[in-house]
């Protein structure tokens, strides 16, 4: 069966001319600056991940509930003002559990952006979901907080909901096995998970931001796999002679952005509305199967090319993956330099530069823009991808990092080496990779 729609359209007329997108990325052409919130976001993985949802009353009612039940356990009244300023006031709350997290969810404004940063974790969560309640070394105080939080949620739209999942097939599934893997990890350690979440949130927004960027236009060759893109760590030099920063670094990347919007918006159009989304790639090897499908594809390119008004040359093949490329190149060539949306595109690619890859981009002067991890995320990178081992060789862990989109070149893995030594978590048996294994930090 073809993922295509029935109605493609036939006429000009029938041809929209505005290009949605509510599928498989967050960003808008209407978001900018502060788009998202990450403590909101939070709140939305939270809630998917661990299928559990909040009483529509919010954080106020929950602290009028837990006054009330230390209260009724405790004769000092006095008790209860210092739990409020220590958990409440002092925002200590959201150390106890990451089940807390859902209150961020709620104490946000102009929320929608948030929720659809947190359908894009939907997709790559699936189906995954925390089955196993870990445990939590937690003092009397706490406790007493989280039985009131657990009964909490059982009222009104409780954990008895079934809470909303992906509504699109993941269009990464090498990055959401990985995904999902390296959640399973930090669940099993609540208090980690806690000190990183927004961190490893941000590192795989911009894991999925890049590999999707550069896997996009391959959407002829099947299921994606994880491109090359070469990062260096925050305090090295960007010197010239590093080739495969600078040729598969930033600016691929970069120049692969300007995709995303025109092929995503392309995609969903072909699809039937309302229907769980497919990626690109998905819907190329369904009408591979139907001949026939060629002879609607190009019909459509060739009123959509009127609509908008391009002058791009079509050709007409009995290829239906011919007909699927040029509309494809339609799409692009929509926002091209000349054309009236040529800038919405331009502010499409700066918002996901800016919202989405910020913490992993630094301009280095003369060499220009450069992909780079700092100390941090380098240390949570390495945890993630040792697991649930102990230790893992030298370059064992180099293949765990590029299996996530994560490259480094020779120079850059030399540093590494320098930086594990440094934080003592080496053990060095020679001078070669295969001899160098690396421990966790946790």
């Amino acid at each position: 069966m073809t993922l295509l729609r029935p109605d493609l359209p036939k006429t000009v007329a029938d041809v929209s001319n505005r290009n949605a997108l509510n599928s498989f990325f967050p960003v808008r052409t209407k978001d900018g600056t502060g788009a998202f919130n990450w403590d909101s976001v939070l709140g939305h993985v939270v809630k998917t991940s661990y299928r559990k949802d909040l009483a529509m009353g919010g954080i106020d009612e929950f602290k009028q509930r837990c006054q009330n039940a230390f209260f009724a356990k405790l004769d000092d009244d006095e008790f209860w003002p210092i739990v409020e300023k220590m958990y409440f006031e002092a925002d200590d709350l959201f150390k106890i559990a990451p089940e807390f997290l859902l209150f961020k969810a709620q104490k946000t404004s102009g929320s929608t952006p948030n929720a659809r940063l947190g359908s894009m974790f939907s997709s790559l969560l699936q189906n995954f979901f925390f089955s196993d309640k870990p445990s939590i070394k937690l003092n009397f105080i706490e406790e007493e907080l989280y039985k009131e939080f657990n009964n909490y949620l059982t009222v009104g739209k409780s954990k008895d909901t079934i809470v909303k999942t992906a509504n699109e097939a993941p269009y990464l599934p090498f990055l959401a096995k990985h995904f999902q893997q390296d959640l399973s990890f930090l669940g099993k350690r609540p208090k980690y998970l806690l000190s990183v979440f927004k961190d490893f949130l941000r590192l795989y927004t911009f894991l999925y931001t890049s590999q999707l960027a550069m896997n996009i236009k391959d959407w002829r060759s099947g299921e994606p796999k994880a491109k090359p893109t070469y990062f260096i760590l925050d305090n090295e030099k960007a010197s010239d002679e590093r080739t495969m920063v600078h040729e598969f670094g930033y600016k691929p990347m970069q120049s692969a952005l300007c995709n995303i919007f025109p092929y995503l918006s392309m995609n969903e159009g072909l699809q039937i509305p309302k229907t769980k989304m497919q990626p690109l790639w998905a819907v190329a090897e369904s009408v591979t199967e139907f001949p026939e499908t060629a002879e609607w594809l190009n019909s459509y390119a060739q009123v959509f090319k009127e609509e908008r008004g391009l002058k791009l040359a079509l050709e007409s093949s009995d290829d239906p993956l011919s007909g699927l490329q040029s509309l494809l190149n339609l799409s692009v060539n929509q926002f091209s330099r000349g054309e009236s949306r040529h800038d919405i595109n331009v502010k499409y690619v700066r918002t996901i530069e800016t919202e989405l890859c910020g913490h992993f981009i630094q301009s280095r002067g003369r060499a220009g823009r450069v992909l780079v991890f700092n100390q941090d995320y380098l240390v949570l990178l390495t945890n993630l991808a040792i697991g649930e081992l102990d230790r893992l060789r030298f370059n064992e862990l180099i293949k765990a990092f590029e299996s996530r989109g994560v490259y480094f070149d020779k120079q850059s893995q030399q540093a590494l080496i320098e930086f594990y030594e440094r934080i003592g978590n080496v053990e060095r048996m020679s001078d070669s990779g295969d001899a160098v294994y690396v421990n966790k930090t946790i």
